[in-house]
């Protein structure tokens, strides 16, 4: 009995040991199965946080589209200069976040445009309603103030009369071009009408018309066509109205007209503040006829006067310009009028009109001497002079003053002119309204 303690110090080390070596590797699984599942914790833990920090950051994209870039592009299509800013988070760019949010940007530019378009074509309805009036009842005061004025022959009321139909003519041309400019007719139909009587038509609808020097440089009787008659006098008028507008109240503007190889010309020169070139480049976009403005897009307040030639330009086929050099500091504006809106006129059946320019003289033609030759023996070409037109002991007419009996027969001529063309002009637009 006193051999087993004995036995059992010798035997148990070496059991422990043996169970030592048969639980060491499930200890090591132990550790590794443990080392991995605090790895994969970790990972866990990033990813989680990496989905956190992407959901804030789409939660801060979404509200930036919501609050930063679509007012921006609601002001951008109202106002080209404002920019539309891009992503807040750089990482979204060439993802499906940016491809969904570039879709919504699209989506809403669409329906504010159509939107805008739906809200400016029903304005321009109203318009024209309202412009159709008010120009019918402008007609009415015209002829009213026309009887009144072959009615009464005191000067000081015929004077007051002149400057209503001055004022009448100003609101007229306004009104009209205000309809023209949202989709209207322009009005009266005319017959086929001299050069000079249409530029000076559109003189007497602008105020201050007395800055006007109107000269003409054709050579013949130069007409234009009845459909384009009532379209080139609205447009002269506008450029006309911003020439004297634009210019110092003391200096004038030099309109000329001109015949060219494949039409005619009336040339507007004033000695204003002249335009920046960017002004320059929005009036000619404007006055090219292809492009057109909203109403909401003319300023405030509204600065139609180009955007009605331009669609004058697009609908009839003449070309206005205003980028040419002015010789006066100012702007020079070229109206050119193609050969098929133009026709000649019998000047004998239908001559112009007494306040229309008078054609400028050319030189006669050269002539040959005889027996004048040069040194070479060609022969020598020379002037005619001009012969007077009256002799030193006659003087001319231009020297001589009107009589009080002449002043009174000319200013009665006028004034039936008027009322007759005023008179054709309001049946030709009836006539026009009916068709």
């Amino acid at each position: 009995m006193k051999l087993v303690p004995e036995a059992l110090a010798v035997v148990a080390p070496t059991a422990i040991m043996i169970a030592g070596l048969l639980a060491a590797p499930f200890l090591l699984r132990i550790r590794r199965l443990l080392t991995s599942l605090r790895t994969e914790r970790d990972a866990a833990v990033e990813e989680a946080a990496r989905m956190n920090a992407r959901r804030e950051a789409l939660q801060e994209e979404t509200q930036h589209l919501a609050f930063t870039r679509l007012p921006a592009l609601v002001a951008h299509l109202a106002r080209r200069h404002v920019p539309v800013p891009g992503l807040a988070h750089p990482a979204f760019a060439g993802t499906e976040i940016e491809r969904a949010h570039t879709a919504v940007l699209e989506k809403v530019a669409e329906a504010v445009a159509a939107e805008r378009l739906r809200v400016d074509e029903a304005a321009q309805a109203v318009m024209r309603g309202a412009t159709t009036v008010i120009q019918a009842q402008s007609y009415q005061m015209q002829s009213k103030i026309d009887g009144m004025q072959h009615r009464h022959e005191d000067p000081e009321t015929a004077r007051d009369l002149l400057e209503l139909d001055q004022l009448n003519e100003q609101n007229l041309r306004r009104i009209q071009a205000t309809g023209v400019l949202c989709g209207a007719w322009p009005g009266l139909t005319r017959s086929d009408s001299h050069l000079g009587d249409v530029v000076v038509g559109a003189q007497s609808r602008v105020r201050g018309y007395q800055r006007i020097q109107v000269t003409s440089r054709l050579g013949a009787p130069v007409a234009v066509v009845a459909r384009a008659v009532e379209p080139i006098a609205i447009t002269v008028a506008e450029l006309l109205a911003n020439a004297v507008h634009h210019s110092h109240g003391t200096l004038f503007v030099d309109v000329s007209l001109h015949q060219a190889e494949s039409g005619a010309c009336v040339i507007i020169d004033d000695a204003g503040v002249g335009m920046h070139q960017d002004e320059v480049e929005f009036a000619t976009r404007l006055l090219s006829g292809e492009h057109s403005l909203l109403l909401t897009e003319l300023g405030d307040p509204p600065r139609g006067g180009f955007a009605t030639i331009g669609r004058l330009v697009r609908q009839y086929g003449f070309t206005v310009s205003i980028d040419k050099p002015a010789p006066y500091g100012g702007v020079r504006a070229v109206v050119f009028i193609p050969d098929r809106l133009l026709t000649l006129l019998d000047e004998q059946s239908k001559p112009m009109s007494a306040m229309a320019p008078v054609p400028r003289q050319t030189p006669p033609p050269s002539a040959v001497e005889d027996g004048a030759t040069t040194p070479d023996g060609l022969p020598q070409r020379r002037r005619r002079r001009p012969q007077p037109a009256h002799t030193a002991g006659s003087p001319g007419r231009a020297e001589q003053a009107p009589t009080p009996a002449e002043t009174q027969a000319t200013w009665s001529a006028y004034q039936a002119g008027t009322a007759s063309g005023r008179a054709a002009a309001r049946t030709d637009h009836h006539e026009g309204n009916a068709r």
